[in-house]
């Protein structure tokens, strides 16, 4: 084996080494909060609340798609609040995860170009 091909198959081995990382992450149980989870200020409607004047109370907002693709937004009950969030952590690191996985898949493959480039048998 030369010495081009066993650094190709290193090259490989952590490729693939990465790859079983962010399999085990992508495979994980959590709920995952496919959507946006932000904090937003909402006035509660009495005049004589401190929100009357000011910015309003913080409350969780959630944003999502339904299934015909429109957007729709629901308000988060404090008792989900920490449970919601919680899940929108795990939707964005599922999702960095999904695309960093596609970045390996492609260096994977040129690796294994680069691999059968250079065993490939030439004949004059």
């Amino acid at each position: 084996m030369s010495l081009s091909t066993s650094k190709t198959l290193r090259k490989l081995r952590t490729l693939q080494a990465r790859r079983r990382t962010l399999l085990r992450l992508l495979l994980g149980s959590g709920e995952l909060a496919v959507g946006t989870v932000s904090w937003v200020h909402r006035k509660c409607g009495r005049s004589g609340c401190h929100c009357a004047r000011g910015l309003g109370h913080r409350q969780l907002h959630f944003l999502f798609a339904d299934a015909q693709g429109r957007r729709r937004c629901k308000l988060v009950r404090r008792a989900d609040e920490a449970r919601l969030e919680q899940a929108s952590e795990r939707y964005r690191a599922f999702r960095d995860a999904l695309r960093d996985l596609v970045a390996i898949q492609k260096r994977e493959r040129a690796v294994l170009m680069e691999l059968m480039r250079t065993r490939g048998l030439t004949y004059d």
